[in-house]
């Protein structure tokens, strides 16, 4: 019995093999011969976009938040942003079912409530269907048929891997959120185990991975109240495995609610830059201020 888990542990171990520092130079040309053949690819998003230049090939994007701060239409925003780049993207939905990541961007494509939208319905419901029937049929929002959900809750690392590998089309992918991964151990251990398994499956197969993840610990300033988080809620690694990452804080100015969102690590530039944002009526995050200072 012993030798046969020796030989399963012999047989697992990864292979470590030294290799010039000077072939690093023809992994540099290789990227920039992608770049120039596929392009540049933006998230969408001024505290992304002027400081990352494309989203590469096998990186990981952490988007942490507080609940309720705006990780996931985050993402969701950033997913819209690519599709209209021609991207296929799959979004790994640990939480919200795709009618209410739906109902999200009915707000933002027609800009009626989903409080009045339903009121419509009930009292109007050939405009309300002339509503929702227009998403579906206007040229304009083709770019969602691109946007494909799967709802992984209940899901560990090797089931959401399996579902990647199955179906290749998906380059890009977002996970709504890390900490809903199932898995074994403390949260600690399965976090940093979630993310460390994805970190090597993005190196593996190229695929660009946006991770969603809660954080913790809220902090104040100057009199203003702020939510943040430095670090992923359960885990230290995040920081760690991440090649780009983004904090979404809470501050109230006089009574209204602001964004800052903090580009806190950036493997290919710079890093800890905060603008200020707003959330618009069609739930867009509008900028107000680059480079705030916190």
């Amino acid at each position: 019995m012993n030798d046969n888990r020796n030989n399963e542990y012999v047989n697992k171990r990864k292979e470590l093999k030294a290799r010039s520092l000077l072939s690093g130079v023809e992994e540099i040309r290789q990227d920039f011969e992608e770049r120039i053949e596929q392009g540049d690819t933006v998230y969408g998003l001024e505290i992304l976009d002027d400081f990352v230049e494309t989203i590469r090939k096998g990186s990981l994007t952490f988007i942490l938040a507080r609940p309720n701060v705006g990780k996931s239409l985050c993402g969701q925003i950033i997913a819209c942003n690519l599709a209209k780049q021609g991207k296929n993207v799959l979004i790994c939905s640990c939480e919200m079912g795709a009618g209410l990541l739906m109902e999200r961007q009915l707000v933002t494509l027609t800009g009626v409530s989903m409080g009045s939208l339903k009121q419509l319905y009930e009292t109007r419901r050939d405009v309300a269907n002339k509503i929702l029937d227009s998403v579906i049929e206007d040229k304009r929002y083709e770019y969602l048929k691109r946007i494909d959900i799967c709802e992984t809750g209940g899901a560990d690392i090797n089931d959401i891997m399996r579902l990647l590998d199955i179906d290749n089309k998906y380059e890009y992918i977002i996970i709504d959120y890390i900490q809903r991964i199932k898995g074994q151990g403390s949260e600690y251990e399965n976090i940093t185990n979630a993310a460390r398994e994805l970190q090597t499956y993005a190196r593996r197969t190229g695929k660009r991975l946006i991770i969603c993840s809660q954080a913790k610990r809220q902090t104040g300033t100057n009199g203003q109240t702020t939510d943040a988080g430095s670090a992923g809620k359960g885990s230290g690694s995040i920081e760690e495995d991440g090649d780009v990452g983004i904090l979404l804080s809470e501050l109230f100015e006089n009574g209204s609610k602001k964004v800052l969102i903090t580009l806190f690590k950036n493997r290919y530039g710079e890093k800890n830059k905060t603008y200020k944002y707003r959330l618009d009526n069609r739930l867009n995050f509008v900028l107000e201020d680059k480079a705030y200072d916190i």
